[in-house]
């Protein structure tokens, strides 16, 4: 169901100029340690959760995050992205799940469905309309709202990446509390590997970095040892209480809540 209509002229899809950078996005979402640790993270912060028995990855890209879930917690799994190529493969890899594209800002999962858990991680920073985005989020959401973004500053490969902007906890949490939720937790993670690894990634020009470990190529075995090195290291992330990864989990608003 269409939440918030795109001007009358243009097609769903096409009245977003938000950049899709899923499609090209395989190894990167699959090897390099920040998201690997925020699928686990992810699971962690919600394995325990009650009465949740299906969940939507909402802007998930490649189905990671789906999968990891479904496996670990046995629960039943869907997943939007506005890639049609990205969902169709995931559709293939994962045929007992949902996938559907659709653009966030003004779409909901077809046939106005809700899920126990929606989980929308590493995706508002990506919509220049994120608060349409967040409130068809919410609205998808029975019982349980998970957001995940970047904070701190912009740097040049996060605009490579197409951020629009990062986030602090209050505008995160003031968000989603206009739109009926209540804040169960507010996690920060990344210090100090993680934060040390994204100012390297300044320094050293993000445009290399970028062409090296992102765009549609297969990754290398000396690219994969890496990535494998740093994700081990970034264990030590779990010792601290700050960073630049912000987790904000919240109850969903009870029925009948305008938002």
């Amino acid at each position: 169901m269409t939440a918030t209509q795109p001007p009358s002229e243009l097609a769903p899809h096409a009245a977003n100029t938000d950049r899709d950078v899923a499609a090209t996005w395989d190894n990167a979402h699959r090897y390099t340690p920040a998201p690997r640790h925020r699928r686990r993270l992810i699971r962690d912060l919600v394995r325990g959760l009650p009465n949740v028995a299906t969940f939507l990855d909402a802007g998930c890209a490649q189905p990671f995050l789906v999968e990891l879930l479904v496996r670990d917690l046995g629960w039943k799994g869907a997943g939007c992205d506005l890639s049609p190529a990205v969902m169709a493969q995931a559709a293939a890899e994962l045929p007992d799940c949902e996938f559907a594209a659709f653009d966030l800002a003004y779409e909901r999962f077809p046939g106005d469905r809700r899920f126990d858990l929606v989980v929308c991680s590493e995706t508002l920073e990506h919509i220049s309309d994120w608060q349409a985005a967040l409130s068809n989020v919410v609205a998808m959401a029975d019982r349980y709202v998970l957001i995940t973004v970047p904070t701190g500053p912009v740097r040049p490969v996060d605009k490579l990446m197409g951020h629009y902007r990062h986030y602090t906890s209050s505008i995160v949490v003031e968000a989603l509390e206009r739109h009926g939720c209540s804040i169960v937790q507010v996690k920060e993670w990344g210090f100090p590997l993680h934060s040390a690894y994204r100012w390297g990634v300044h320094r050293l020009g993000s445009g290399k970095v970028y062409d090296s470990f992102a765009e549609g190529q297969e990754y290398s075995r000396a690219q994969i040892t890496a990535s494998d090195l740093l994700y081990r290291m970034f264990f030590a992330n779990d010792l601290f209480r700050s960073g630049t990864q912000l987790m904000v989990l919240a109850r969903a608003p009870r029925p009948g809540h305008a938002s």
